[in-house]
């Protein structure tokens, strides 16, 4: 048997797909959600308001984002016209509730992201 320690992965195809290696991102400003994939946190004394991308259909298809507050803040994600889920205007923008650790789960489809899972986030309108 073969042990392998202090390995370092940049890439894996699994099949015909290809894992993307782990990515990620953080905002201390308003601005904009700077990666499709990964982890993405909110860190700022203050609330943030940013915007999210859509996903490229078929590109993007599958690609899985996570939004982190690492401070106390209601910090905002706000999305085009279609919303989250595609679910119009009513889920435009994402509003965290003002902990720390509060967390937005996305996965990429066909153009639109959809919430896979949240901690105290809340949508309505922009």
């Amino acid at each position: 048997m073969t042990n392998l320690t202090d390995l370092t992965v940049d890439s894996l195809t699994v099949g015909t797909y290809e894992v993307p290696a782990p990515t990620t991102g953080t905002l201390v400003n308003n601005g904009a959600v700077s990666i499709k994939a990964g982890v993405f946190t909110l860190n700022k004394g203050s609330a943030i308001t940013a915007t999210l991308a859509e996903p490229t259909v078929t590109t993007d298809d599958f690609k899985r984002l996570t939004i982190v507050s690492l401070t106390a803040q209601a910090h905002t994600v706000a999305i085009a016209t279609d919303g989250f889920g595609h679910g119009g205007a009513s889920y435009i923008k994402a509003t965290f509730g003002g902990a720390i650790g509060d967390s937005l789960n996305l996965i990429a489809f066909q153009g639109f992201w959809y919430v896979t899972g949240v901690q105290n986030v809340t949508f309505g309108v922009a």
